[in-house]
């Protein structure tokens, strides 16, 4: 099961700018905002766990509107792979 971390994968791919290298930091990024999220949840038993387990969606929309600017992806995504054609 994904929990529900797939805008969280894709927004590091296009924060990366779809450069595997960039979607690493991207993804290292967005795993210690999951980590420090569960952290805080254990330091703040009064404030309910919700608010902290949006943490990584809010910081992965906030770095998209930050840092993502003009993305243009890849021009064959979405096209068929056909063996031997062009």
């Amino acid at each position: 099961m994904s929990a529900g971390k797939g805008f969280v994968a894709l927004a590091a791919l296009i924060l990366g700018r779809w450069n595997p290298i960039g979607a690493l930091v991207a993804v290292v990024f967005f795993g210690f905002c999951d980590a420090f999220q569960l952290r805080l949840q254990f330091s703040s038993p009064d404030v309910p766990y919700q608010f902290f387990a949006m943490l990584p969606y809010f910081a992965s929309i906030l770095a998209l509107i930050v840092f993502a600017g003009k993305v243009k992806p890849p021009a064959a995504l979405g096209l068929d792979f056909i063996r031997g054609g062009k």
